[in-house]
């Protein structure tokens, strides 16, 4: 059974606010996946049951990526995996993803996915998400609905994140579906790819 706790979060959360550190932010899944790397790990988290993941922490790896999934906060509870997500069983707990530094591509330059707020029964509610990133990113927005991508991507490998839904009077639990875990080009790479668009481009 999920817990229902009503609290105040810490802090002051304005609604639709936006501030980022230095990450790059995508609000499309194409133009993400136009800037990153082959060879990412996506995890839409189908292999469990409604309800069925009750553990205190989630280790998944995939394509040499590798992190960990907990739920840390007022009630520090268990995950719980809602309708082919990943939640908390407390709405006073938010998700904390933790990137293997000894996986075998390391740290990640590049995190995507599916973030909001859900009800006590796992679907999508309107409700602001909190994004908070070890390289200093903090970024908030209003998901419309339960597919609404955002994507990062930095120059500093990202050792951790989390995802917060603040309740503003109304429980709200923090949610993470189709989760993208990869890197960005390394510069010469981009820089070869450049010469390579400017070369396709002129006439012969």
């Amino acid at each position: 059974m999920r817990c229902a706790l009503v609290a105040l979060a810490a802090g002051t959360v304005t609604l639709g606010a936006t501030t980022a550190g230095a990450a790059v932010i995508y609000e499309d899944e194409p133009s993400f996946l136009a800037n990153i790397q082959a060879g990412y790990y996506l995890e839409d988290f189908n292999g469990y049951v409604y309800g069925g993941y009750t553990e205190y922490t989630l280790y998944l790896e995939a394509n040499g990526w590798a992190y960990t999934i907990s739920a840390e906060g007022g009630a520090n509870s268990f995950l719980w995996s809602g309708d082919g997500n990943m939640s908390t069983n407390s709405a006073l707990d938010w998700l904390r993803v933790d990137f293997d530094p000894a996986a075998e591509n390391g740290l990640p330059t590049a995190i995507g996915g599916w973030f909001f707020a859900g009800d006590i029964s796992g679907y999508y509610i309107p409700g602001t998400v909190v994004i908070d990133m070890s390289d200093g990113t903090h970024y908030e927005f209003d998901p419309v609905n339960d597919t609404d991508f955002r994507g990062f991507t930095t120059d500093e490998p990202i050792s951790w994140m989390t995802i917060d839904c603040p309740e503003s009077g109304v429980n709200a639990w923090s949610t993470m579906d189709h989760f993208y875990v990869g890197a960005v080009p390394a510069p010469g790479v981009l820089a070869l790819l450049g010469l390579a668009a400017l070369a396709r481009s002129r006439r012969r």
